[in-house]
């Protein structure tokens, strides 16, 4: 039996991360694993504490949103505290599971990345992670609200078992279950999207075509 922390880094307490990593939860507990859920934003303030949990255990999770291509900004706090601990936490294991609102998997893959660097710098095994595409439109209900739902389910279920055996998860796991379009149809959906930010941003008095006066 193996013991597992699993960190919901997203800000909504029922979003879609809070619902894959109860999944996960109940995965591992079905496995026979001890696990201990946790979200982040009620621990902003006591990051100590978040390290100090992870000292006893043998695998950490992180779950979260993309944000602007990574996980929320707070993750990185989080990720400081436990490096500062370094010592305490070697060989330990850390998988990642970022999803986001685009259906392709570049735009959220560098949150990964950071728990890979992030567990290289701390003398942790990096595990892999899964990517998940259309996150937002879940809104924290279940995997068959999506298009591809049924392949997603079948390869969070792969991964899971990886976390689950403590091994290694390939990136072809997640990268199976992906939305596949024809290049025209990403075109007019980029399209779309870029018409409906700009919607967004003359209801709220900016003029998209001007130069933000923040850069």
């Amino acid at each position: 039996m193996k013991r597992y922390l699993l960190i919901n880094a997203s800000p909504r307490a029922k979003g879609t991360s809070a619902m894959l990593a109860g999944m996960l939860e109940a995965h591992l507990k079905s496995q026979g694993h001890a696990v201990s859920l946790l979200a982040l934003y009620p621990h902003l303030n006591r990051m100590e504490a978040l390290s100090d949990a992870f000292r006893d255990e043998d695998v950490l999770v992180v779950l979260g949103p993309c944000y602007v291509n990574t996980f929320p900004a707070d993750t990185y706090a989080l990720l400081e505290a436990l490096a500062a601990h370094a010592e305490a936490h070697r060989g330990q294991k850390v998988y990642g599971v970022i999803q986001g609102g685009m259906p392709y998997a570049h735009t959220h893959r560098c949150g990964l990345e950071a728990l890979r660097l992030f567990a290289k710098s701390c003398g942790l095994a990096y595990g892999g992670g899964f990517v998940m595409g259309l996150g937002a439109m879940l809104n924290g209900q279940g995997l068959d609200r999506l298009p591809n739902g049924k392949k997603v389910k079948k390869q969070l279920d792969v991964f899971f078992d990886h976390v689950a055996r403590g091994e290694d998860s390939p990136d072809s796991v997640y990268e199976k279950a992906l939305l596949r379009l024809p290049s025209l149809a990403w075109r007019f959906m980029a399209r779309w999207a870029n018409a409906s930010i700009d919607k967004n941003q003359k209801a709220h008095g900016i003029d998209p075509g001007q130069p933000s006066p923040y850069l």
